[in-house]
């Protein structure tokens, strides 16, 4: 039994897996319009990592693709105010 448990857990870890997404975002003109995009994507279930860049007008989120989609990031930055894209 502790081995099917075991295949178990190990199998359900493999499942999830961490991804990474790059998107422009349209609107940003200022340090407080990448900290509300941020503030917004960390509320994200699933989020590990946000990190921005104003002058690219870009954004790169790690996540754990179990527990969240590129989807509920971009809506994420949609209800921020911002439009996003690949």
């Amino acid at each position: 039994m502790k081995r099917f448990l075991f295949a178990l857990a190990i199998a359900a870890a493999a499942q999830a897996a961490e991804q990474s997404l790059s998107l422009k975002v349209d609107g940003w003109h200022s340090k407080g319009d990448v900290y509300k995009t941020e503030q917004a994507v960390q509320k994200v279930k699933g989020v590990k990592n946000v990190s921005s860049d104003l002058s690219s007008k870009s954004i790169t989120v790690v996540f754990d693709d179990a527990a969240t989609s590129a989807a509920d990031i971009q809506k994420a930055i949609s209800s921020a105010g911002y439009v996003s894209h690949r």
